[in-house]
């Protein structure tokens, strides 16, 4: 009698945070890190604006899909995030930039390339704050509440998140937003739970990131409003190497969309033109 032994079942594949937005051979390469919401779909307006044969590629946040885990502090995201653009990519051919959340992991990760000896080609903060640290506990539910709102286009005085943990809080929000007519219909089949403790987390981590010294160039992409008077002296206090305003205009949450995108693409053509 022959016995058939089934095969072993392979693992599946990590979550992987890379991916690629636009071929190209140019250099330098862009990496577009993630906003605090965990996708890299909000650049699409400067990613398309950018000269031909520019090479653009994001890096999304792990913990979206059930295959990852999300990062739990902004250090470990970064060095994650170089180890799968650095199996890809030298260093020195990569512009990093992230906007608002992800312009703080594009700084930390500039600054380990540079611990390292290996400068990359730029580093890029679009519309990205310093954090305060000791933010009380309602203003960070009413951030949380403000940008599901932004992002999902869930009513935020719906939400009613007050007194809740963050465990409650998300789940809250993901009952309210399964329920709310204007969510988006890429969102309709989603796990809202899963996002929504990607965003709360990333936040939280944004709030509890102190800012270390970087010493290479760093370049502050800003919006009209709002722009809170102390960003620029704070990013000159820990970037003794330069900080290199571009003022676009607009609001804050319009950063990367419409003609703010496309002035912050001629922005970066016009740094490094390749």
């Amino acid at each position: 009698m022959s016995r058939h032994r089934t095969p072993p079942t392979r693992p599946a594949a990590p979550e992987a945070s890379y991916v690629r937005l636009l071929p190209g051979s140019r250099t330098p390469t862009y990496a577009f890190v993630h906003p605090v919401g965990g996708s890299v779909s909000g650049y699409v307006d400067v990613v398309s604006a950018l000269p031909a044969g520019t090479e653009c590629v994001g890096m999304r946040a792990r913990g979206l899909s059930p295959r990852g885990e999300p990062h739990r502090d902004i250090p470990a995201m970064a060095a994650a995030y170089l180890g799968e653009l650095l199996a890809h990519h030298e260093p020195e051919h990569l512009v990093l930039a992230g906007y608002s959340f992800g312009g703080l992991v594009a700084f930390e990760m500039a600054r380990r390339l540079r611990e390292r000896g290996r400068t990359p080609a730029g580093a890029v903060l679009l519309g990205t704050y310093v954090p305060r640290h000791g933010v009380p506990r309602a203003e960070r539910v009413a951030a949380f509440a403000r940008l599901v709102s932004v992002i999902y286009r869930v009513p935020a005085e719906g939400l009613r998140l007050d007194g809740l943990d963050d465990t409650e809080m998300v789940d809250r929000a993901a009952e309210v937003a399964e329920r709310c007519p204007t969510l988006p219909a890429a969102y309709r089949q989603a796990d809202m739970r899963r996002l929504f403790r990607v965003l709360a987390l990333n936040l939280r981590m944004a709030q509890e990131y102190d800012v270390p010294p970087y010493d290479g160039p760093v370049h502050l992409v800003r919006p009209e409003r709002p722009d809170p008077q102390d960003t620029l002296h704070a990013w000159r206090s820990r970037c003794p190497a330069g900080v290199f305003t571009h003022d676009v205009g607009g609001e804050h949450n319009e950063l990367m969309t419409g003609d703010h995108g496309v002035r912050i693409a001629r922005t970066l053509a016009a740094l490094w033109p390749g």
